[in-house]
């Protein structure tokens, strides 16, 4: 099957034109747009010029959606080898695009993306090919004129990382004591002068509390992750190895974060992910907007956010759906991955079904929180 020239209609959301352009690899993709669709365009093309920097691209402006204005264009391509895809654009303009496709030697195309498959609708409904190549977090974002600024997802492929991970869950109860002392500024001393050093005072703790923080400190130092540490009468002071493992040691729900974007990577339907990505979008360079993990299921997206306490509410829900919204296109799942239910109970899980937002807690069971994720992302 050669595909000569592809043609996309543009609409807001057009992962499915560039899964069409990365499995088909024609010569030439054509665009169908409507003004008002110039950037949604150019992000389009930004993101399949990135991988086939070779192919031809041109635009077609229409005023109007009607039969006649896509005939217009179809009338310049309309050969056996010419793909029209009918999967992106509005509902009308898949209907406009198919009426101008019937009696013409051209195959009308469908992304078939829930089977895996690209259809062709020529004759009747028949597979044209199985989807071979899907979209990456990077294609997804970057086709909606987002960029991803960094991310944290090497930081947490490292062994001695996710093996610090799986000592934290392993000793889950001795963890939840550590982790609430960690974030304690009454307790914990950190200096600018030596941002590395760090000083737990201990007065006040109880013998459990003590013998928790000597347990995970015994971890780390076997980890190499700190250094010259000493256990006094009334403090703890230790040196940690950089800036990397200070992050992930001592910045609230690290943990959480790296478990859950572990738990996401294992799972066989999952073609990407990616932790900690910061991203800015075109409209806001100066703002930094952040994803706890982010992957990518036959080519949609899935959106997590990661909270280690009980006070989360409808304002985190609602940066979770703009962010998700703005990234995911048509087809995106929302997740809001917690230690504890909400604060205010009801009134936030409520508003979470409302807004097909999922609300996944860990208690300290791997396979339980996997299963509850894997049952949400299929």
């Amino acid at each position: 099957m050669r595909c000569k020239t592809l043609i996309n209609i543009i609409g807001k959301y057009n992962h499915y034109s560039i899964l069409a352009a990365f499995n088909l690899k024609p010569e030439k993709i054509v665009f169908i747009r409507l003004e008002k669709d110039k950037e949604s365009c150019e992000n389009a093309i930004a993101c399949i010029a990135n991988k086939m920097p070779m192919v031809i691209m041109v635009e077609h402006v229409i005023k109007e959606q009607n039969t006649a204005a896509v005939s217009k264009i179809l009338n310049m391509y309309d050969e056996k080898d010419t793909f029209f895809n009918l999967s992106g654009g509005s509902k009308l303009m898949g209907l406009l695009a198919f009426k101008a496709t019937l009696g013409r030697m051209c195959n009308a195309i469908y992304i078939d993306n829930d089977n895996g498959k690209i259809l062709s609708l020529k004759n009747d409904v028949e597979e044209l090919c199985p989807i071979h190549v899907e979209l990456t977090v990077e294609d997804i974002v970057y086709s909606t004129g987002a960029e991803i600024m960094k991310h944290s997802t090497e930081l947490y492929d490292k062994k001695v990382y996710r093996e610090l991970v799986e000592f934290m869950i392993k000793n889950y109860d001795m963890w939840k004591y550590t982790k609430r002392i960690l974030r304690d500024t009454h307790i914990v001393k950190q200096s600018v002068m030596q941002p590395l050093f760090i000083e737990i005072i201990t007065a006040r703790l109880s013998y459990i509390q003590i013998k928790a923080l000597e347990r995970f400190f015994k971890e780390l130092s076997e980890k190499q992750l700190i250094t010259d540490y000493e256990l006094y009468y009334d403090h703890i002071e230790f040196n940690i190895i950089n800036k990397e493992a200070k992050a992930f040691i001592m910045c609230a729900g690290s943990w959480l974060e790296a478990l859950t974007y572990r738990c996401i990577k294992e799972m066989k339907e999952v073609n990407d992910a990616v932790s900690g990505m910061f991203f800015v979008w075109d409209e806001e360079v100066d703002v930094h907007n952040e994803l706890d993990v982010v992957a990518a299921i036959d080519s949609h997206l899935v959106c997590i956010s990661c909270k280690d306490t009980e006070k989360y509410d409808v304002e985190d829900l609602n940066e979770l759906e703009v962010y998700a919204d703005h990234l995911g296109g048509r087809k995106v799942t929302k997740i809001l991955v917690s230690t504890q239910s909400p604060e205010r109970g009801e009134m936030t899980l409520q508003r979470a079904d409302e807004m097909g937002i999922g609300i996944v807690v860990f208690d300290g069971d791997v396979a339980s929180f996997k299963a509850k994720l894997h049952k949400l992302l299929i």
